[in-house]
């Protein structure tokens, strides 16, 4: 503290000075040391509430961790179960208290908990793919996720939250329960590839005539029984379906549906199926829908042993034959309905076969090869419309008049009435045995 004076201060104001300077430095020793004790408290309180907040948080650590650590156990002791898929799901949907559907890459459901009265979603898997408004009303309130091995979508797993409010502990659940069910499926899925190979080839060799003893044992390895009667399925469709699906995956996903047991292979432009002896006239309808389009033929051989599959499948080939030379062209014919065409013998190298079709097409079958002309043609779909006229000109998409003409000149070149019963049975039994041959033996 230094004191300023214009003159020299007499020794009673300098001991006076001297008095009250002492106890204000003093005062003002302390008030500093005060403020320096205020701030370290200050300091120390920060770091009092700093560390308590981090105490705080690494508490919630610990109990979130604790958490996710209960639910990767129960998890993963879902997934031990046979069921592992199924066992997932129903974890899944205790620890989140909600409903929860698992569903392929196709939208098929694999398994499904309702918790209230929640019902089942249909095909998250288009919803994920292709926001569709109709599927987003129909499925309101299901929030999806991809299962996915790498970049390839496996399924989805569906959890119903329409308010959005699942916690931390759902997402986690999902998402864990997300990673182990593509294991699952993925080991699925490469199983799957497997048994198909395997299936593919023994319907290869069982159609050619494989060795009945070593069929069987392949078969029981793949759980086919072939000590039960079966059948040739024979399948063909347009080349690009609407929905772009593959017809033989198509074809197998219908058959487990309709629970029929098979085993499918390919052939140039067919898929090959032989299976279990069972109904399956509604095999063409429920194609028809998978694939999206009725433009498919289907030809079902007889029943038969496993020794004659050889047989059933030159059956199937047969009436897959007639039913694209039909019409309509499209549709399934099974060879037990094939009637009089059943009959038909090639033992003697076709040459009755070859005679009676030349007798009785063989006029209008040179004329249409000189001519360039579909006088065979018409008269197939005249005679499979029942003689109907307006069917038959809607069938070949001509005007009335442009078919009195053409059958005018079928019972020109071939001399036959049309309105004769013997002669329509014979003409009718003619052109549908050239369809069951395939190609013209003329």
């Amino acid at each position: 503290m230094v004191l300023d004076a214009g003159v020299e201060p007499s020794r009673e104001v300098v001991f006076l000075l001297g008095a009250l300077a002492e106890p204000t430095g003093a005062a003002l020793a302390t008030a500093g040391l005060i403020e320096r004790e205020r701030r370290q408290a200050d300091e120390l309180r920060q770091v009092g509430e700093t560390q308590a907040s981090s105490n705080r948080v690494l508490a919630a650590t610990i109990v979130r961790l604790n958490s996710h650590g209960q639910i990767r156990d129960s998890l993963v002791a879902a997934a031990g179960a046979s069921n592992g898929e199924a066992q997932i799901v129903e974890a899944l949907s205790a620890i989140t208290r909600r409903s929860v559907v698992l569903q392929d890459s196709f939208g098929n459901q694999r398994a499904f908990i309702g918790v209230g009265d929640s019902p089942a979603p249909s095909n998250l898997y288009a919803l994920v793919t292709n926001l569709s408004a109709a599927l987003l009303m129909l499925n309101a309130g299901w929030r999806s996720t991809r299962i996915q091995s790498g970049r390839e979508m496996l399924g989805v797993i569906g959890i119903y939250d329409p308010d959005d409010v699942r916690s931390d502990d759902d997402r986690f659940a999902v998402d864990y329960a997300s990673a182990m069910i593509a294991v699952e499926l993925a080991h699925d899925r490469r199983v799957a590839e497997v048994e198909i190979r395997l299936g593919r080839d023994l319907a290869d060799d069982l159609v050619t005539g494989a060795d009945v003893v070593d069929a069987l044992a392949r078969a029981e390895a793949l759980h086919f029984d072939l000590s039960r009667s079966q059948r040739v399925v024979l399948v063909s469709w347009e080349d690009l379906t609407p929905n772009h699906v593959d017809i033989g995956g198509a074809l197998r996903r219908v058959l487990a549906t309709m629970r029929v047991p098979a085993l499918i292979s390919r052939r140039p432009g067919i898929v090959l199926a032989v299976v279990a002896d069972c109904d399956i006239s509604n095999l063409y309808d429920m194609m028809s829908s998978t694939v999206s389009s009725p433009r498919g033929t289907i030809g079902v051989g007889g029943r038969c042993t496993t020794a004659e599959l050889a047989r059933s499948f030159a059956e199937a080939t047969t009436a897959l034959n007639v039913r694209v030379r039909s019409h309509p062209a499209y549709g399934l014919s099974s060879h037990d309905d094939l009637g009089l065409l059943r009959i038909l013998n090639s033992s003697d190298g076709g040459v009755e076969l070859g005679l009676y079709l030349d007798k009785w097409l063989g006029e209008l079958v040179r004329h249409d090869r000189d001519h360039h002309s579909e006088l065979v043609h018409t008269l197939t779909v005249y005679l499979d419309s029942g003689g109907n006229y307006d069917r038959t000109a809607d069938g070949l998409m001509v005007h009335r008049s442009t078919l009195r003409y053409r059958l005018r000149r079928i019972r020109e070149v071939t001399g036959r009435d049309l309105t004769d019963p013997d002669s329509r049975l014979n003409l009718h039994i003619a052109v549908r045995a050239r369809a069951a041959l395939g190609v013209s033996p003329l």
